[in-house]
Protein backbone atom coordinates (compact mmCIF):
# COMPACT_ATOMS: atom_id res chain seq x y z
CA UNK A 1 0.00 0.00 0.00
CA UNK A 2 2.87 2.32 0.65
CA UNK A 3 4.27 1.69 -2.81
CA UNK A 4 0.83 2.39 -4.32
CA UNK A 5 0.62 5.79 -2.61
CA UNK A 6 4.12 6.62 -3.82
CA UNK A 7 3.20 5.70 -7.38
CA UNK A 8 0.04 7.78 -7.18
CA UNK A 9 1.97 10.79 -5.83
CA UNK A 10 4.61 10.31 -8.52
CA UNK A 11 1.89 10.14 -11.16
CA UNK A 12 0.31 13.34 -9.82
CA UNK A 13 3.69 15.00 -9.77
CA UNK A 14 4.57 13.90 -13.26
CA UNK A 15 1.18 15.01 -14.64
CA UNK A 16 1.67 18.40 -12.98
CA UNK A 17 5.16 18.64 -14.46
CA UNK A 18 3.86 17.63 -17.87
CA UNK A 19 1.07 20.19 -17.64
CA UNK A 20 3.53 22.94 -16.62
CA UNK A 21 5.99 22.03 -19.35
CA UNK A 22 3.16 22.07 -21.90
CA UNK A 23 2.12 25.54 -20.67
CA UNK A 24 5.73 26.70 -20.87
CA UNK A 25 5.97 25.48 -24.46
CA UNK A 26 2.73 27.27 -25.35
CA UNK A 27 4.01 30.47 -23.73
CA UNK A 28 7.30 30.20 -25.65
CA UNK A 29 5.37 29.76 -28.90
CA UNK A 30 3.22 32.79 -28.09
CA UNK A 31 6.34 34.83 -27.33
CA UNK A 32 7.94 33.77 -30.62
CA UNK A 33 4.74 34.71 -32.49
CA UNK A 34 4.71 38.10 -30.77
CA UNK A 35 8.36 38.63 -31.77
CA UNK A 36 7.49 37.86 -35.38
CA UNK A 37 4.59 40.33 -35.26
CA UNK A 38 6.89 43.04 -33.88
CA UNK A 39 9.44 42.35 -36.62
CA UNK A 40 6.74 42.57 -39.28
CA UNK A 41 5.41 45.82 -37.83
CA UNK A 42 8.92 47.30 -37.77
CA UNK A 43 9.47 46.29 -41.39
CA UNK A 44 6.15 47.90 -42.41
CA UNK A 45 7.03 51.06 -40.51
CA UNK A 46 10.41 51.22 -42.25
CA UNK A 47 8.72 50.86 -45.64
CA UNK A 48 6.18 53.55 -44.76
CA UNK A 49 8.94 55.95 -43.71
CA UNK A 50 10.79 55.30 -46.95
CA UNK A 51 7.66 55.97 -49.02
CA UNK A 52 6.97 59.14 -47.04
CA UNK A 53 10.51 60.37 -47.61
CA UNK A 54 10.23 59.67 -51.35
CA UNK A 55 6.91 61.52 -51.60
CA UNK A 56 8.36 64.52 -49.76
CA UNK A 57 11.29 64.57 -52.17
CA UNK A 58 8.95 64.39 -55.17
CA UNK A 59 6.84 67.24 -53.78
CA UNK A 60 9.94 69.37 -53.24
CA UNK A 61 11.13 68.73 -56.80
CA UNK A 62 7.69 69.63 -58.13
CA UNK A 63 7.69 72.89 -56.15
CA UNK A 64 11.10 73.77 -57.56
CA UNK A 65 9.89 73.09 -61.10
CA UNK A 66 6.84 75.29 -60.53
CA UNK A 67 8.99 78.12 -59.16
CA UNK A 68 11.39 77.83 -62.10
CA UNK A 69 8.48 77.88 -64.57
CA UNK A 70 6.98 80.94 -62.88
CA UNK A 71 10.31 82.76 -62.98
CA UNK A 72 10.78 81.87 -66.65
CA UNK A 73 7.27 83.02 -67.54
CA UNK A 74 7.83 86.28 -65.63
CA UNK A 75 11.05 86.89 -67.60
CA UNK A 76 9.26 86.15 -70.89
CA UNK A 77 6.40 88.48 -69.95
CA UNK A 78 8.88 91.24 -69.11
CA UNK A 79 10.66 90.70 -72.42
CA UNK A 80 7.36 90.84 -74.30
CA UNK A 81 6.41 94.05 -72.51
CA UNK A 82 9.79 95.56 -73.38
CA UNK A 83 9.36 94.60 -77.04
CA UNK A 84 5.87 96.11 -77.06
CA UNK A 85 7.23 99.36 -75.62
CA UNK A 86 10.03 99.35 -78.18
CA UNK A 87 7.51 99.00 -81.00
CA UNK A 88 5.62 101.97 -79.58
CA UNK A 89 8.80 104.06 -79.69
CA UNK A 90 9.90 103.79 -76.06
CA UNK A 91 13.46 103.01 -74.96
CA UNK A 92 14.48 99.37 -75.40
CA UNK A 93 15.44 97.63 -72.17
CA UNK A 94 16.94 94.22 -71.72
CA UNK A 95 14.89 91.35 -70.35
CA UNK A 96 17.55 90.87 -67.69
CA UNK A 97 16.93 94.42 -66.41
CA UNK A 98 13.24 93.63 -66.00
CA UNK A 99 13.98 90.40 -64.18
CA UNK A 100 16.46 91.98 -61.74
CA UNK A 101 13.67 92.95 -59.36
CA UNK A 102 12.67 89.29 -59.02
CA UNK A 103 14.38 87.26 -56.29
CA UNK A 104 16.44 84.44 -57.73
CA UNK A 105 16.41 80.88 -56.55
CA UNK A 106 19.51 79.92 -54.60
CA UNK A 107 21.99 77.46 -56.03
CA UNK A 108 21.63 73.99 -54.45
CA UNK A 109 25.16 73.95 -53.01
CA UNK A 110 25.26 77.53 -51.70
CA UNK A 111 25.74 77.96 -47.94
CA UNK A 112 22.93 79.31 -45.83
CA UNK A 113 23.38 82.62 -44.04
CA UNK A 114 24.04 82.05 -40.38
CA UNK A 115 21.21 82.91 -38.04
CA UNK A 116 23.42 84.04 -35.16
CA UNK A 117 26.30 86.46 -35.51
CA UNK A 118 29.53 84.69 -34.76
CA UNK A 119 31.71 86.00 -31.93
CA UNK A 120 35.03 87.60 -32.80
CA UNK A 121 37.77 85.02 -33.24
CA UNK A 122 39.98 84.56 -30.20
CA UNK A 123 43.74 84.81 -30.56
CA UNK A 124 45.67 81.58 -30.66
CA UNK A 125 47.77 80.39 -27.72
CA UNK A 126 50.95 81.17 -29.67
CA UNK A 127 49.81 84.75 -30.30
CA UNK A 128 49.03 85.25 -26.61
CA UNK A 129 52.42 83.83 -25.62
CA UNK A 130 54.21 86.17 -28.06
CA UNK A 131 52.40 89.20 -26.69
CA UNK A 132 53.24 88.24 -23.09
CA UNK A 133 56.91 87.74 -23.94
CA UNK A 134 57.04 91.05 -25.80
CA UNK A 135 55.46 92.85 -22.84
CA UNK A 136 57.91 91.27 -20.40
CA UNK A 137 60.90 92.27 -22.54
CA UNK A 138 59.74 95.86 -23.03
CA UNK A 139 58.90 96.71 -19.40
CA UNK A 140 61.32 96.34 -16.54
CA UNK A 141 59.95 94.21 -13.73
CA UNK A 142 58.56 96.39 -10.93
CA UNK A 143 60.43 96.15 -7.64
CA UNK A 144 58.53 94.19 -5.06
CA UNK A 145 58.30 96.21 -1.82
CA UNK A 146 59.56 94.38 1.23
CA UNK A 147 57.33 94.15 4.28
CA UNK A 148 58.41 96.32 7.26
CA UNK A 149 59.11 93.41 9.59
CA UNK A 150 61.42 91.80 7.09
CA UNK A 151 63.19 95.16 6.48
CA UNK A 152 63.84 95.67 10.20
CA UNK A 153 65.15 92.12 10.58
CA UNK A 154 67.40 92.61 7.58
CA UNK A 155 68.82 95.88 8.99
CA UNK A 156 69.98 94.33 12.27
Amino acid sequence: MASNSRTAAHAKKSSAVQRLSAEAEKAAKRAEAAKQLVRQAKAELKKARKVSKQSKKAAKQARKKVEAAQAASARLAAARAARAKAQNGAKVSKASDAAKGQPRAKAPGSPRPSAKPRPAPRPSAAAVARSVIKRMESEPAPAVPMPEAAAVAAAS
